[in-house]
């Protein structure tokens, strides 16, 4: 399936964020080491809001206006682990018919091979309403839709499609690029789900 102009835009833009994103990781994960040969041990440096502001001061981040009409960079909303670490986060903004589960599935593939540099983990792939659930089991579950094929590239041929009452272990995603498809509804009726 060829992607349009625009999404390559898009994809582009998502290699060079994972690109700074991983540079800047390693500084601070390189700092952390060093501290501790000190026998300093030092917290892991927000590197997700050091991407985020390097690539907002080369104006590569997209810009709202503010009622006034000027220009102004987004607002960095940092999300943390339950260890209190940094975790990359970013949102793509696709227009109705823009072909967002294309793009998704891309994207997939690209965060895994260019940053993860691995095939395997777990991908939480959410949906908003019953018809669209419908629609993307069916076409994950085919081995000869593009959007599969799309995974399957990303995981070498070892994607395990789940539901949410449908059991994995850690091994399955040491093992495979498990992609676990759920309403976006099912994620609020249980808080504890995740």
């Amino acid at each position: 399936m060829k992607l349009k102009d625009y999404q390559n835009d898009v994809l582009e833009s998502l290699s060079g964020y994972l690109r700074t994103l991983e540079a800047r990781r390693q500084e601070a994960e390189e700092f952390v080491e060093f501290q501790k040969t000190k026998g300093r041990p030092v917290a892991l440096a927000d590197y997700c809001r050091e991407t985020w502001e390097a690539l907002n001061a080369e104006r590569k981040l997209p810009r709202v206006k503010d009622r006034q009409g000027h220009e102004a960079a987004l607002a960095y909303i940092g999300r943390k682990d339950g260890m209190g670490r940094p975790v990359p986060n970013l949102c793509l903004k696709v227009p109705t018919g823009g072909g967002k589960t294309l793009l998704a599935c891309a994207a997939v593939e690209r965060i895994y091979t260019e940053y993860f540099k691995k095939q395997t983990g777990l991908v939480l792939w959410i949906v908003p309403s019953e018809a669209i659930y419908s629609q993307t089991w069916k076409r994950f579950a085919n081995r000869e839709d593009p959007y599969r094929q799309m995974l399957e590239r990303a995981s070498g041929g070892r994607v395990k499609l789940l539901e949410k009452d449908d059991s994995f272990t850690r091994q399955d995603v040491e093992n495979y690029l498990c992609v676990l498809l759920m309403l976006q509804a099912g994620a609020c009726a249980n808080p504890h789900f995740l």
